[in-house]
């Protein structure tokens, strides 16, 4: 827009000067008027930031912010159900980053949580150089060891294992050796810590989501995982070709389910 605005002015004087040599001086301090009013009305734009409820249509609040400021983080309450963050996107796959600039109109989406026990048993399954994954082969099989822990908690379902892995391993999470319920790279809070890549998306068989994604080891040491998971909350993918009653853990997910980690040297 300013670039535009000091083109025509600087052609409009040329033209004028073609005709009688008067009115350049005027014309470029109109020039430079018209850039600080332009820059003055980009910096000043102004966005809304619409909350909605985790259905997407109902909306919470809305707030006004500056161009390039920051949106307002709250905690909306909701009778029964317990706020996880606000998402991204309307099917809640992705948080949203508050100390991202609001450059746009921007519409963020509730997380809301009812909290019902989880009785499964869940497992490291994976294969790769460390004895523990050795002994996985990909899940066929699960003893003690690779079970992870469920903490005695009323209000939470989170489960923890400790592991020495190797550079290079790849893993899982899941309930039995068919991949039940599994839960890969995209359900992962972050693959990073202090900006060194500790794991990487390592794929899967054919077009495979990020969420059953195998988590690749980027680095080697002990690491202590906690699953957090909330099975009210679980979706399947009943229009999957293959999708059956019997088979409908193996077509499982969830948005709120999530894989902290720690790592020790």
């Amino acid at each position: 827009m300013k670039k535009r605005i000091v083109t025509m002015l600087l052609v409009g004087c040329i033209g004028v000067n073609a005709v009688a040599m008067t009115g350049c001086g005027n014309s470029e301090s109109s020039a430079a008027e018209a850039q600080v009013e332009a820059t003055t009305d980009e910096t000043s734009n102004q966005h809304t930031v619409t909350y909605y409820d985790s259905d997407g249509t109902t909306v919470l609040d809305t707030k006004v912010v500056e161009h390039k400021a920051n949106a307002e983080d709250f905690t909306p309450e909701k009778d029964g159900y317990t706020f996880v963050g606000w998402f991204a996107t309307p099917k809640l796959t992705r948080e949203f980053d508050f100390s991202r600039a609001i450059t746009e109109d921007t519409p963020l989406y509730a997380g809301f949580v009812s909290y019902v026990e989880d009785t499964r048993s869940f497992a490291i399954v994976g294969a790769g150089e460390s004895e523990l994954l050795k002994e996985s082969n990909w899940g066929e099989v699960i003893s003690d060891d690779h079970r992870l822990t469920k903490e005695d908690n009323s209000e939470a379902n989170q489960y923890t294992i400790t592991v020495e892995l190797q550079e290079g391993d790849q893993f899982q999470f899941a309930v039995d050796e068919t991949w039940a319920d599994q839960r890969g790279y995209g359900y992962l809070e972050s693959g990073m810590l202090d900006g060194k890549t500790y794991f990487k998306n390592a794929g899967g068989l054919g077009d495979t989501p990020a969420e059953k994604s195998n988590i690749e080891v980027a680095v080697a040491g002990t690491y202590t995982f906690t699953l957090t998971t909330f099975p009210g909350e679980d979706v399947y993918d009943e229009a999957d070709q293959y999708y059956t009653e019997e088979t409908k853990e193996n077509f499982n997910s969830n948005p709120y389910d999530k894989i902290t980690w720690t790592y020790t040297e």
